[in-house]
């Protein structure tokens, strides 16, 4: 293992890593309680390791894609972390992976090359890179941690991270799920008509969403009937315009929609207004777009809700798990996230979403 050049004790930050499982809330970012300089002295430091204290640390932030403004919370996360522990005098090289396994690959190896001594990686799948992280875990002593995508590797000896750190993909479908189900409660709706959008390219994220809105809608409705289609496109707003375009022209009526992310589900919005039917229908999105939290806050009776967890806690805890890491501290082989929320028009006057400086 590269050894960190840090001068500060071990044990303090190790006592911040204590927020993890404490953050306030999941649209809440994680702040430290402040500490006094003095405390970070410990008795006999080695005066090596403070000679050797200025030199910076290079970390790799390998992200997913920055196309989603969830993502750059993530990243945020990630700098709010070295913000808030100045003395790891770390510094960043991010690389967007733009949703391509190749792209993701060649990254890791660029970070490598950099001579980063560690890298959080927020994955394009659950296994492509994973003989990628094994070479440069081997030959170059790179620590990683896992964000957002677990992997799943088929040797158990290839799980060279140091632990995942993701939310619950299935939760959020049943957050979005029970948005729906009061809804439709609501409004007296008896054999309710659904559309959920999946992105086949996310794998099983996609199918987890998918069975978490799935299972609480039919817990409600058994009879309930469930249209699932896979934006096999970019699965952005473009891609699922078209297929929600395609839908409306076969399908009489729809009651709810909601999808693997914003994306979808605001493509699928914007042809249900081009086809004046965005009346008949509620939208629900997942992941948290500064569109339609707008949408929702002014008023709009289409949009009926949106699922966030906050991407600035997946960054921050992915950072400090890696930095507990890299100074030889043992980690579970996940970390426990705030549970996802749902923000409807009855309580977003509840959230300061305005100043999540994630969203734009």
């Amino acid at each position: 293992m590269k050894t960190p050049r840090i001068a500060k004790s071990i044990a303090v930050l190790a006592a911040g890593s204590l927020l993890l499982s404490a953050c306030a809330g999941a649209t809440e970012s994680p702040v430290p309680e402040e500490r006094d300089d003095d405390e970070t002295n410990t008795e006999g430091e080695d005066e090596t390791a403070a000679a050797d204290s200025d030199e910076e640390i290079l970390i790799g932030g390998s992200i997913f894609t920055l196309q989603y403004a969830w993502f750059l919370g993530a990243q945020e996360g990630m700098e709010n972390w070295a913000e808030d522990n100045p003395d790891a005098n770390i510094r960043f090289q991010f690389e967007d992976s733009n949703q391509d396994i190749q792209r993701n690959i060649e990254n890791l190896e660029n970070l490598a090359s950099a001579g980063a001594d560690g890298i959080v990686v927020f994955p394009t799948d659950s296994k492509a890179i994973i003989p990628t992280m094994v070479n440069l875990h081997n030959t170059q002593d790179i620590q990683f941690v896992v964000g957002d995508y677990p992997q799943q590797p088929d040797n158990p000896d290839d799980a060279v991270w140091e632990t995942f750190v993701g939310h619950d993909m299935v939760a959020l479908g049943e957050s979005s799920g029970q948005i729906a189900v009061d809804h439709l409660l609501e409004q007296g709706v008896e054999d309710p008509t659904l559309l959920f959008i999946t992105v086949p390219s996310s794998g099983e994220v996609t199918e987890q969403r998918l069975e978490g809105f799935r299972s609480v809608v039919e817990a409600e409705f058994p009879d309930a009937n469930i249209i699932v289609e896979g934006d096999t496109g970019a699965g952005d707003r473009n891609s699922s315009h078209t297929l929600m375009e395609n839908v409306l022209q076969r399908e009489a009526s729809i009651d709810v929609v909601s999808g693997h992310n914003d994306a979808t589900v605001l493509g699928a919005y914007n042809a249900a207004v081009g086809a004046g039917r965005d009346g008949d229908m509620g939208f629900i999105g997942i992941g948290g777009e500064k569109e339609v939290f707008q949408h929702i806050q002014d008023g709009n009776e289409a949009w009926i809700g949106e699922v966030v967890q906050d991407p600035v806690v997946l960054g921050y805890t992915a950072m400090e798990a890696l930095w507990l890491a890299m100074n030889g501290e043992s980690l579970p082989e996940e970390y426990d996230l705030p549970a996802p929320e749902g923000i409807t028009p009855a309580n977003i006057d509840e959230h300061d979403w305005q100043n999540w400086t994630w969203l734009g």
